[in-house]
């Protein structure tokens, strides 16, 4: 269960462009090395990975300020609504267990909201 709560991030970083590694790195990174590109790149777009599927999408790559997410889980991210639809049968139980997660945690967090 938790290593399928990292799929969509790794998956993003497997295709990811120059701008979302350059910032990955750099802010892992303590030196100023990667000062000079993160400069270079940073006006290229940031691209997210649809999680349906069947995306029609080339790669099934959008740009991530464009993105849908599943607000029941807040972890699927999809290109549009119909990308959202079409995935919810294979989505549903592991959106129903990662909502169950969060409602538990936000009861720890706050045990005086009701």
């Amino acid at each position: 269960k938790k290593a399928g709560a990292h799929t969509q991030k790794l998956m993003e970083m497997v295709i990811a462009d120059d701008h979302t590694l350059v910032s990955f790195f750099r802010k892992r990174i303590t030196c100023s090395c990667l000062d000079k590109k993160h400069k270079e790149v940073k006006s290229i777009k940031k691209m997210g990975y649809c999680n349906n599927d069947k995306c029609p999408l080339p790669g099934r790559k959008v740009e991530r300020s464009k993105m849908l997410y599943c607000t029941r889980c807040r972890y699927a991210y999809y290109c549009s609504r119909d990308c959202q639809e079409a995935a919810w049968s294979e989505h549903r139980e592991e959106c129903k267990e990662r909502a169950e997660e969060i409602a538990k945690f936000e009861r720890i967090r706050n045990p005086n909201e009701v």
